[in-house]
């Protein structure tokens, strides 16, 4: 029992090391990735930025929307189509 628990340490400990060496590759901050609980987009991103988006979003119009969330914020494609998923369900919970 006891090599299946330094086995599983081992095996954490070379995921772990994976996991910071794709963060550094991908210059993402370890600190400042998002975390479970962490505030919602619409708290992390200022309002110029999310307004005109949302508009895009309410108006059903998400390709437009990652487009100017790109423009105004310089994000990746992949960062950006997260940002317009999250606006989503922003309106999503708004239509309730």
């Amino acid at each position: 029992m006891a090599s299946d628990s330094i086995s599983t340490e081992q095996r954490l400990a070379a995921i772990e090391a994976k996991l910071d060496l794709l963060l550094a590759h991908l210059g993402i901050d370890q600190d400042a990735a998002p975390t479970v609980g962490a505030p919602p987009l619409t708290d992390r991103v200022p309002p110029n930025v999310t307004d005109p988006v949302l508009e895009l979003v309410r108006g059903d119009k998400p390709i437009q929307a990652i487009k100017l969330y790109r423009e105004l914020t310089g994000a990746s494609l992949r960062e950006a189509k997260t940002a317009v998923d999250a606006l989503k369900a922003v309106v999503k919970a708004e239509r309730r």
